[in-house]
């Protein structure tokens, strides 16, 4: 699981098959709002673009969230394909939107975030360790 960044905690949920997956989870409050931050790694069970909804759907039960007061955003790593020592990984931050009927997510769509002050806050967030789940 260490495909996951350091200030992640690996969770397992349950994809929309009921396979169980291990998915990157990070919660960081900001006042009255919550930010989750998840990763799908390297498991392609795991990716969220198949699965929000139903991973989402276990967050909300699992840690008594409100949905109207979170939201959920999306870490995306790729692997640079550049030579040399500048060779790594880069990444992308999506933010999901969800319709909520209680704590079921419908209508899911994500939207990469495209602030350079929005990616800013959330490579922030990211590096802070005392946040993680």
């Amino acid at each position: 699981m260490s495909e996951f960044p350091a200030s992640f905690s690996p969770i397992q949920l349950h994809n929309r098959l009921n396979r169980p997956v291990w998915v990157g989870f990070k919660i960081a409050r900001r006042g009255s709002r919550q930010l989750v931050m998840l990763s799908a790694g390297a498991d392609s069970g795991a990716r969220l673009n198949k699965n929000f909804e139903t991973f989402v759907g276990q967050i909300v039960r699992e840690f008594k969230l409100d949905p109207e007061h979170t939201d959920f955003v999306e870490l995306r790593q790729e692997k640079a394909e550049s030579e040399g020592a500048a060779a790594g990984a880069t990444h992308s931050w999506f933010r999901w939107h969800a319709q909520w009927v209680g704590s079921a997510p419908m209508e899911c769509k994500a939207d990469p975030v495209t602030s350079e002050s929005a990616r800013s806050y959330l490579d922030e967030v990211l590096l802070r360790s005392d946040a993680a789940a």
